[in-house]
């Protein structure tokens, strides 16, 4: 079978099956909005201090869902032993990650974008065509972030800790994906001279085709173990 078709094939299976437990779609949501609530009523809104916190807060509110839509990525097949049948399938396992990474990339951008704009309602930020470069960063850093995390994701599946072990390992490793999009968030939020903008996307592009390189290559010994 044509790779891109049967990549498809794969996140249209886990799409639907992300339809139908549409709990945890909601309690993901839930999660994210209930951070910013929380950060809402911690500081004073509409001070300079808060201003200068949003972008934090905003890239928290985006994180903490992330991880547990990963926990849940490979959940499913290990529940029900579909991920040894994907493993023995004809298949090259880099098209199961690209499979894999799209599927979670695309439940990412539902959620963050959702979040997204509700940060911009709570925090009573003005609706902008500057908001798009943050929805830019939000998009690179989401590609980045689910190629990682299927990766590692794969890694921990079979460990019954991996609810833990997974953002243990899986923070530090972002980093160079989570500071360019913070700083580039705050001098957007605080309509500062966009100077380093420019730089926050070329490190982002840069890491993004890193990690995807990186899991495609070594998501084959990652299953095969």
């Amino acid at each position: 079978m044509n790779p891109i078709a049967l990549t498809w094939i794969l996140v249209g299976k886990d799409l639907k099956i992300e339809y139908r437990s549409w709990q945890a779609y909601l309690t993901t949501v839930f999660f994210a909005l209930l951070i910013l609530v929380i950060f809402n009523f911690a500081f004073d809104p509409g001070s300079p201090a808060t201003r200068e916190a949003a972008s934090g807060i905003l890239w928290v509110a985006l994180l903490f869902p992330g991880i547990i839509r990963l926990n849940r990525s490979f959940q499913v097949e290990m529940e029900e032993g579909t991920l040894y049948g994907l493993i023995l399938s004809p298949a090259d396992r880099g098209v199961l990650f690209l499979g894999k990474l799209l599927a979670n990339w695309l439940f990412l951008m539902v959620v963050d974008l959702m979040v997204f704009l509700a940060f911009v309602i709570v925090y009573n930020f003005s609706f902008s065509t500057q908001l798009l470069w943050i929805v830019l960063l939000i998009v690179l850093s989401a590609l980045g972030f689910s190629a990682v995390g299927t990766l590692l994701g794969a890694m921990v599946s079979t460990i019954r800790t991996r609810e833990v072990l997974l953002p243990v390992l899986l923070f530090p490793i972002i980093l160079p994906i989570i500071l360019p999009a913070v700083s580039g968030t705050q001098e957007i939020l605080l309509a500062q001279e966009i100077q380093s903008l420019n730089r926050s996307v070329e490190f982002l592009l840069a890491f993004d085709v890193i990690y995807l390189a990186a899991g495609f290559v070594l998501f084959d010994y990652v299953v095969a173990d």
